[in-house]
């Protein structure tokens, strides 16, 4: 998640101030500076707000599992004891 919130602070610094975000999608600013701050947890509602004001979407994607991709290990030949 603090990728997430470090990406949006990021965006809402180049494109519009933490005040008028707030203000337009209807929140306190200080509601909206604590959602952000780095450690918060803010609520999947207020991120998608943000995210969709800024005009930004948040997409969920299957994670690769890197088990399945790892090629079979071959099997070393045994050795027969006589």
């Amino acid at each position: 998640m603090e990728d997430i919130l470090e990406t949006i602070r990021e965006i809402i610094k180049k494109k519009a101030s933490l005040r008028r975000v707030a203000r337009d999608i209807g929140v306190e600013r200080s509601s909206l500076y604590f959602s952000l701050k780095e450690g918060a947890n803010p609520t999947l509602k207020t991120v998608t707000k943000v995210l969709d004001y800024l005009g930004y979407e948040l997409k969920i994607t299957e994670k690769k599992d890197k088990r399945k991709e790892a090629k079979p290990r071959k099997s070393k030949p045994s050795r027969s004891r006589r």
